[in-house]
């Protein structure tokens, strides 16, 4: 007869719930001095998750951002990330990174087809499907044939910070309030091209904006 042995399974550590950054590793953090200063949405501001990180810390001006404990954002610029070491364990994705350790990315991935992200100002947040009947951005601008930096422009002058180019150069603007991740990943993206690809988008975040 086989016996049976019980055997807890360790939690799926996954950090690649983020493509469209360059992931750092998993660092250990301390409440009394923090390695990345600024905490994105608040003090203690719970839930986010990796891709809310990112666009909250890139909205501020900071390239480099983390994920800790049940969904803390921080930022920060340059390596002060690793100032304590690194630890073991992360669990980037889940309700739970772990208790004082942080998931840390760097953000400025370029854009498919586009030289860096295609604009001076955004960053490139990554390829993502789109539906006609519930779009993920709700504001369209006018007609077709934008350019990534028109896009940019033109959803910054209705003070939005959220934008994406789509198909044949559409354009759409929202704010952090709006899931542009509603409708999954897409690959084939070509964000800078004349068809972008149908019912996909590239959406971007302009760091021209304080949110």
């Amino acid at each position: 007869a086989s016996s049976s042995s019980s055997v807890s399974s360790p939690r799926t550590l996954q950090s690649s719930c983020l493509p469209s950054a360059t992931y750092l590793g998993c660092y250990a953090n301390k409440n009394s001095d923090r390695a990345l200063p600024l905490e994105a949405f608040g003090p203690k501001s719970r839930g986010h998750t990796a891709q809310e990180c990112q666009a909250g810390c890139l909205s501020r001006g900071y390239t480099v951002f983390a994920r800790e404990f049940k969904g803390q954002c921080f930022c920060g610029n340059g390596s002060d990330y690793a100032k304590h070491g690194v630890a073991m364990g992360c669990d980037c994705c889940g309700d739970n990174v772990g208790a004082s350790r942080f998931c840390a990315w760097e953000a400025g991935a370029s854009a498919p087809g586009c030289d860096g992200s295609g604009s001076d100002h955004s960053a490139y947040l990554g390829c993502y499907a789109n539906r006609k009947n519930d779009r993920a951005l709700p504001v369209q601008v006018p007609g077709k044939g934008h350019t990534v930096m028109e896009c940019e422009q033109a959803c910054e002058a209705m003070g939005m910070s959220r934008f994406a180019r789509e198909w044949k150069g559409q354009c759409f603007c929202g704010n952090e309030s709006h899931d542009y991740t509603k409708h999954g990943r897409e690959t084939g993206c070509d964000c800078c091209g004349d068809n972008v690809g149908g019912n996909k988008m590239c959406v971007y975040v302009n760091g021209n904006m304080n949110r």
